[in-house]
C-alpha cells in the first residue's frame, strides 16, 4: 500500500475535456477478491467500537476497497491526481446481506464527475458480491483541486442536511495519534495527512488529521448499539477535518420513523465551523 502512495505521488494530474469526464464511467473497472481475514476484521471493529459479532460493519467493505480505489485513481485512465484530493461524502445503500467470513468480490469503477468551485468531485463505485450474489453498494465523492479544463459538466451540490439541534448525546470521540495509526495499518489507508504532524504538513495541515472514515465508523457503531441502525440508507459528508490529538460530540436527532440525522463536532453550540461530519439513516 506505501507503494502504491508513492506511485501516487509521483502521478500529475492533467486537462481532460468533458468527453474525457463522459469516457471516465466507461472505463474498466479493477476487481478483487478478498479472502476472510477475521483477525483484521476484528482488529477493526476494536477500533470503531462495533460489537456486533455476527454481523459485518456497514463500512468495513468501504475501508477494505480502499486499495483498490487507490489503484483506480493512480491508473492510466484517470486525469487527477491522488495526494491532495479531499473526501467530501460517502453513500451506503446496501449492506444488509454482507458476511464476514465467506470470500467477498470487490469491484471499483468510476461513476459521475461534477464541476466544483474548487475544480472537480467525481464519484468511485463500490460494489461487493459474495456467492455470486450482490451483498454491498456504495459510492465515495472526492474533491480534486485542479484547474477547469472541462466545460459542460453538471455542478456539485452540497448536501443540505441540517445539523442536529436537540438531538440525544451519543459517544463521545477520542483520537490519539497511535489509534489513527493503527486504522491506517487496518484499513490500508496511509495517507500521509493521517499519520504524523510533519509529514501532514507536507500537503497544507497543521497536524495529522483522523480518516473522516473512522470517525463515521464510531458513530455508526454507536448508532448500532442504541438500535437505531436498522438497514437504513447511510450519507454521510464530511465537513473538516479533527485534528490529532482530539476529542468531539456526537449527537443523533430522529426526524422521521426510521430516519435520523447525526453529527461529529467540537464542545459548544453546533454550527458549521465546529461540525466535522453531518449524516443521516434513511429508508
Amino acid at each position: 500500500m506505501l507503494g502504491l502512495y508513492l506511485q501516487a505521488a509521483m502521478k500529475k494530474a492533467k486537462p481532460f475535456s468533458l468527453a474525457d469526464a463522459q469516457s471516465l464511467q466507461r472505463a474498466p473497472v479493477l476487481w478483487e477478491n478478498l479472502l476472510p481475514n477475521n483477525k483484521r476484521y476484528q482488529k477493526y471493529c476494536e477500533l470503531v467500537g462495533w460489537t456486533q459479532s455476527d454481523t459485518l460493519h456497514p463500512l468495513y467493505w468501504q475501508a477494505r476497497s480502499l486499495p483498490l480505489q487507490l489503484k483506480l485513481i493512480t491508473g492510466a485512465h484517470s486525469p487527477f491526481a491522488m495526494l491532495g484530493l479531499i473526501h467530501l461524502s460517502n453513500r451506503v445503500t446496501d449492506y444488509t446481506e454482507c458476511r464476514p467470513d465467506i470470500p467477498c468480490e470487490l469491484i471499483v469503477r468510476f461513476g459521475q464527475i461534477f464541476q466544483h468551485r474548487r475544480g472537480y468531485a467525481f464519484e468511485v463505485v463500490v460494489t461487493a458480491s459474495q456467492r455470486g450474489i450482490p451483498v454491498y453498494s456504495a459510492v465515495g465523492t472526492y474533491l480534486a483541486r485542479m484547474p477547469h479544463s472541462a466545460t459542460g459538466l453538471a455542478d456539485w451540490l452540497d448536501d443540505e442536511t441540517a445539523i442536529p439541534e436537540e438531538g440525544s448525546e451519543l459517544t463521545p470521540l477520542s483520537a490519539s495519534g497511535a489509534l489513527i495509526r493503527r486504522y491506517a495499518r487496518i484499513s490500508g489507508d496511509y495517507n500521509p495527512i493521517h499519520l504524523s504532524q510533519l509529514t501532514a504538513k507536507l500537503f497544507g495541515f497543521k497536524r495529522a488529521i483522523a480518516h473522516g472514515m473512522w470517525t463515521a465508523a464510531c458513530v455508526i457503531s454507536d448508532l448500532q448499539q442504541s438500535q437505531r441502525l436498522a438497514g437504513q440508507k447511510i450519507d454521510v459528508l464530511f465537513k473538516r477535518p479533527l485534528f490529532l490529538p482530539g476529542k468531539a460530540n456526537a449527537v443523533v436527532e430522529q426526524t422521521a420513523g426510521n430516519e435520523y440525522t447525526f453529527a461529529v463536532m467540537a464542545d459548544g453550540r453546533a454550527n458549521e465551523k465546529s461540525v466535522y461530519l453531518i449524516g443521516r439513516l434513511t429508508d
